[in-house]
């Protein structure tokens, strides 16, 4: 049996024929779905390299094929291949028995609109509320309120058409997508709900002790990629330049590359904190991220559209007390003295204050974060994938 996976991500293949990434995925990333399927091919972007000095994550491994897209950035250069990867779709799948697509993305959307047209049984993994995503301030482009109708729209269409439906959240995504399962008790329609998360048991740490001075802090955020407003990063900048009239002075570490960095330091000039400020760049794997999550006190992430973040789950295993956004799944996550209203500059610097104020507090919520977190273990997520693979082996 095999399936197709259509993923959105950027990977690379060097002279060698191996393939890599400089982000999550993995070999063990796709190495998940062959705990139903015998051989999966990866549909994604991708493009050749010298070297993977840039990309140490090796994706390429025992029954894990690749097809290549083209590589592009952003809605118009994928308005300038669109047709050049529509008639590429069909050599994707031809060999296939089903599919997943892991949803909202413009290839995601291309994939599942051709392959549902063959008849055969396909899945979706619902990661982030669209919706959201692409609401007004948060992408750079003219096309932001057209993506945000159109994905919207298209996401609901899918979820009640889709044999199987998977969501990142427990509740929140299910209200808004619900998928055909919901009203029909047949066995070919079925949905689910796990994590992205890839935390393994080496990853968890003891709860916390913490002796605050009560001015000082340190808080870190982490984003894949900034490039876009939509994690927050402008407000946490904004909500220091309001502590520092109170001389709180936290310290702040952003993980993550991007075209916005600049931008974002110029905003930290303008406000008087960029001393506080420092952008570090990316991390390739777990353990940096374990590492740099462990020299910090606070993780504050105060994002604009969620499913269910991975990096929180993270920093909460790490026994980090967490801010963040009332968005989606994170109240599954997160009690309301951990949470702000999108965009509340002032909300999210009292917030602060009172974790900086309180260390007793601080330690609560790490125990209680750690707890949560192992909710979320790769074992435990494990055992509801394969669970819902196997559904749509069956019907294949």
């Amino acid at each position: 049996m095999k399936a197709l996976i259509v993923i959105d991500g950027h990977l690379v293949r060097t002279p060698d024929g191996k393939v890599w990434s400089s982000r999550i995925y993995n070999y063990a990333f796709f190495s998940r779905y062959l705990s139903a399927f015998d051989k999966v091919k990866i549909a994604v972007r991708m493009k050749n390299v010298e070297t993977n000095e840039l990309y140490p994550n090796l994706c390429s491994g025992e029954n894990v094929e690749f097809f290549s897209i083209d590589e592009y950035r952003g809605p118009k250069e994928y308005a300038l291949k669109y047709f050049k990867i529509k008639k590429k779709i069909e050599e994707s799948y031809v060999d296939c028995d089903c599919a997943i697509f892991r949803i909202p993305s413009s290839l995601g959307y291309q994939f599942c609109s051709s392959f549902s047209k063959t008849k055969k049984p396909y899945a979706v993994e619902v990661v982030i509320d669209p919706w959201d995503f692409a609401a007004p301030g948060m992408l750079k482009t003219p096309l932001r309120s057209v993506i945000r109708l159109l994905w919207t729209l298209k996401l609901k269409m899918i979820c009640k058409k889709a044999n199987g439906v998977s969501y990142v959240t427990k509740y929140a995504l299910q209200k808004r997508y619900p998928s055909k399962a919901k009203n029909n008790k047949s066995d070919m329609f079925f949905e689910s709900y796990y994590s992205s998360a890839n935390i393994n048991d080496a990853f968890y740490s003891s709860p916390r002790k913490f002796c605050n001075d009560g001015k000082t802090i340190k808080i870190i955020h982490i984003a894949n990629s900034i490039s876009n407003y939509v994690k927050g990063h402008k407000e946490l900048i904004e909500s220091l330049s309001i502590l520092k009239k109170d001389n709180i002075l936290p310290e702040v570490t952003f993980v993550g590359d991007g075209e916005l960095i600049p931008e974002f330091e110029k905003l930290a000039r303008k406000k008087g904190v960029e001393n506080q400020v420092k952008f570090i760049g990316k991390l390739s794997n777990s353990n940096e991220i374990k590492n740099e999550l462990l020299k910090n006190d606070l993780f504050v992430f105060p994002s604009h559209a969620e499913g269910l973040p991975r990096v929180l789950i993270e920093a909460m295993a790490t026994g980090l007390p967490c801010i963040s956004t009332n968005i989606n799944g994170i109240p599954e996550l997160l009690d309301d003295d951990c949470l702000i209203d999108v965009g509340d500059v002032k909300e999210l610097a009292n917030k602060i204050k009172k974790f900086v104020e309180n260390p007793k507090l601080m330690e609560e919520e790490s125990k209680k974060n750690i707890g949560i977190a192992k909710e979320y273990s790769e074992n435990n997520l494990q055992k509801r994938r394969k669970d819902f693979y196997n559904k749509l082996k069956k019907i294949a």
